[in-house]
């Protein structure tokens, strides 16, 4: 397997002709800035991007909601998607920096993309389609642009019956079916954040949760147990919620999030991935420490169990402990790792390039903490920064931009 180095995605405005410079290689990240939200420090962007009161601006696309509470007095930001905007993790005022910053951004791939498919969707080996995708499909056209180049739109345009087949025999299954508990038990665990999948109302000293009311999640739920029937070697595994709930928000249909979740996990992820096994998952991690060591080879010493190489390491040693870290960014695709846009412009690469761009962003994200990784010792911290920085790093645009 061939992971490209750190390249560069131009911005240029010509919309009809290749541009040479697009794939031009640009230094290691550990030399270049990439600007991510920290808690404590402001959030370094080009000022010229902003005009005074406009930093504190309400994003057209925000909404306020009241909190679960039903204390009408506190207001919760979401954005379009409608998760609770990440505060935990970045200011709120950084957020709406960004905001600022990327509409233009998104209102320009918007008029590019409008032209691009005016006469149909261009072939995937597209050079303009694959610099297009890695600046960002626009939600208008990113369901539809998923279930087209993935090829799930030809798998159920080739089974149109299998689906709703599937959904009828998982009901008269009901509990007869070995997966049907669990599935039950993480409807409400799927972005309870989200206002389309929330299910728990707080009154008084009362929790409740009431996933039957949500037809968001029933949408889930027969997604679930239909995928379990189709791939019973597979059944169900904790992450396929966050595929499935994720494809639901961008695809138009039921049906239409189903075969994506069929499509992503037979033929874009390695076989074994959600098995019993996890051999898939497991081989992921083999991949991605060998790269490690290859490319950033002082935070291979440094996460290592010794300081031989890495298949010296591998097979006496066991993979380094930071892989029950990396191990969860490949099984959820970097969902709840990332931020929301983040994760959307990985996939938007994703669907178009394939699978490397999963080892290029976790890559790409060691390398941004290497310098930080080098001067600790103890394995929690390093832990900790793997666990938490990913969240902060709202500016989507750059990030693609530095991919390793």
């Amino acid at each position: 397997m061939t992971v490209s180095t750190l390249e560069s995605c131009s911005l240029s405005d010509d919309d009809d002709e290749y541009d040479e410079n697009d794939f031009t290689p640009t230094p290691s990240t550990s030399s270049c800035t990439l600007k991510y939200a920290n808690r404590e420090e402001p959030w370094r962007l080009n000022p010229s991007h902003f005009n005074g009161d406009e930093y504190f601006f309400q994003d057209r696309d925000e909404k306020h909601q009241t909190d679960d509470t039903g204390d009408r007095s506190i207001s919760i930001e979401r954005d379009s998607y409608g998760f609770k905007r990440p505060t935990q993790w970045v200011k709120l005022i950084h957020l709406h920096q960004f905001d600022i910053y990327y509409q233009p951004i998104l209102d320009k791939q918007q008029l590019k993309w409008k032209k691009m498919i005016q006469n149909g969707w261009p072939p995937v080996d597209s050079i303009k389609l694959k610099r297009y995708a890695r600046q960002g499909i626009p939600s208008e056209f990113r369901g539809e642009a998923w279930l087209h180049y993935s090829g799930a739109k030809s798998k159920m345009e080739a089974n149109p019956e299998l689906y709703p087949a599937l959904v009828q025999t998982a009901m008269q299954m009901g509990e007869n079916n070995e997966h049907a508990e669990i599935i039950q038990r993480d409807l409400h665990r799927t972005f309870p954040d989200n206002l389309k999948f929330a299910c728990v109302s707080h009154q008084s000293s009362t929790t409740t949760i009431e996933t039957e009311n949500n037809s968001k999640l029933q949408s889930l739920r027969r997604i679930l147990l239909a995928f379990s029937l189709h791939s019973p070697q597979i059944g169900y595994c904790q992450s396929l919620n966050y595929l499935a709930g994720f494809f639901l928000l961008f695809c138009k249909t039921e049906q239409e999030a189903f075969w994506m979740l069929v499509t992503t996990v037979h033929d874009y992820l390695p076989e074994n991935m959600y098995d019993v096994t996890m051999e898939g998952a497991n081989i992921d991690q083999s991949v991605l420490m060998m790269l490690v060591y290859e490319h950033i080879p002082e935070i291979w010493n440094k996460i290592s169990a010794s300081s031989g190489c890495f298949w010296e390491n591998d097979n006496k040693k066991g993979l380094p402990p930071i892989t029950l870290v990396t191990n969860h960014w490949f099984l959820t695709m970097f969902i709840n790792i990332l931020p929301i846009e983040t994760v959307l412009r990985i996939w938007d690469c994703f669907f178009v390039e394939g699978y490397s761009i999963m080892f290029q962003t976790a890559l790409t994200i060691i390398k941004m903490n290497s310098e930080k990784i080098a001067t600790l010792e103890d394995p929690i911290e390093i832990f900790q920064i793997l666990q938490n920085m990913p969240r902060r790093l709202i500016d989507c645009h750059q990030f693609m931009n530095v991919r390793s």
